[in-house]
C-alpha cells in the first residue's frame, strides 16, 4: 500500500511540474513578439540601403545638375554668338536709320522676267511683316501703266498695324508689271511729299527711263538731283533685282543704284 501511495503522489508531482513549464512556455510564447529580433535587424539593414541609396541618388542629382549647368552655359554663349551674328549681319544688310519708311517699287515690263515681280512681292511682304506697329509705312509703285508715272498705297505714311498691313499686302499682290521704269518722278515725289520719312527703299530691276517712253534717262542727272532734293538727308536704300543686275557690275542698272545708295549712305543689296 505504502508502495502504491508513493508512485501516485510522484505521478501527480511530475504533472504539475509539466504542466508549469508548459503554461510558461505558453505565457512566454504569448508575451514576447514573434522574431522581434529579427525584424529589428532587417529594419536596421533596409535603413541603411535606403540612406545609401539616397546618398548615391544625390550625387548622380548634383553631377546631372552641374552637367545641365555647363550645358546652359555653352547653349547661352551659342545665342549669344548667334544674336551678335545676326546683329552684323542687319548692319550690313538691313539697318534702317528710322522708323519712317517708304518702299518704292519697281512694276515696270521688264519685271515680268525670271518672276522678278514675284520674288519682290514676296520679299516686301516678308520685310513689311517683320516691321512691329512702332514703325510708319507707305508703298509707291511705278510706273501706273499710261495713266501717270507712279501710284501711292495711302498717299502718307501710317502705322504698321495689322490691318495696315493687310492693306499693305493687297495693294502689293494687286502688282502687275508694265511700262518703262520713270524711277526719277517717284524719288523726287516722295522727297517732296513725305516730310517725316527717315528712310527710302528702292526696289528695281533697270536703269531708269522716261514715262510711257523706253528712252533712258540721265543716271547722273538724277543723282544729283536727288542729293539737291534730300536735304532732310533720307537715308536711300537699293535693292537691285535680277540675275543680269548681280552679273553685270558695269551696267547702267547696278551703276545707278549702287551710287544712290552710296549717295543717300543706305544699303546696297542684289537678288
Amino acid at each position: 500500500m505504502r508502495k502504491r501511495r508513493q508512485i501516485e503522489l510522484f505521478s501527480i508531482s511530475f504533472l504539475d511540474l509539466l504542466s508549469g513549464a508548459l503554461g510558461a512556455v505558453i505565457i512566454l510564447f504569448v508575451a514576447i513578439p514573434k522574431n522581434q529580433k529579427t525584424d529589428q535587424e532587417s529594419d536596421q539593414k533596409l535603413n541603411q540601403a535606403v540612406e545609401v541609396t539616397l546618398k548615391e541618388s544625390q550625387k548622380e542629382l548634383e553631377q546631372v545638375k552641374k552637367k545641365l549647368d555647363e550645358a546652359n552655359k555653352k547653349l547661352a554663349n551659342i545665342d549669344s554668338k548667334k544674336d551678335e551674328q545676326s546683329s552684323r549681319d542687319l548692319d550690313v544688310g538691313f539697318k534702317f536709320k528710322g522708323k519712317e519708311i517708304l518702299f518704292i517699287i519697281d512694276t515696270s515690263l521688264s519685271m515680268i522676267d525670271e518672276d522678278r515681280m514675284g520674288q519682290v512681292k514676296a520679299g516686301l511682304k516678308m520685310l513689311i511683316t517683320s516691321l512691329g506697329p512702332e514703325y510708319k509705312i507707305d508703298v509707291i509703285r511705278y510706273p501706273n501703266g499710261s495713266k501717270s508715272p507712279f501710284k501711292t498705297l495711302w498717299g502718307a505714311l501710317q502705322e504698321n498695324t495689322s490691318s495696315n498691313k493687310m492693306d499693305a499686302f493687297y495693294f502689293i499682290y494687286s502688282l502687275q508689271p508694265f511700262g518703262g521704269t520713270p524711277t526719277r518722278d517717284a524719288l523726287v515725289f516722295a522727297l517732296e511729299n513725305y516730310h517725316t520719312i527717315t528712310d527710302i527703299v528702292l526696289l528695281s530691276d533697270g536703269a531708269p527711263t522716261f514715262h510711257n517712253s523706253n528712252k533712258k534717262d540721265d543716271i547722273e542727272d538724277i543723282i544729283k538731283q536727288i542729293k539737291e532734293e534730300n536735304s532732310r538727308e533720307v537715308q536711300i536704300n537699293c535693292i537691285g533685282v535680277g540675275k543680269e543686275f548681280i552679273q553685270d557690275k558695269s551696267s547702267d542698272r547696278y551703276v545707278f543704284l549702287s551710287r544712290l545708295a552710296e549717295q543717300g549712305k543706305g544699303f546696297f543689296v542684289g537678288f
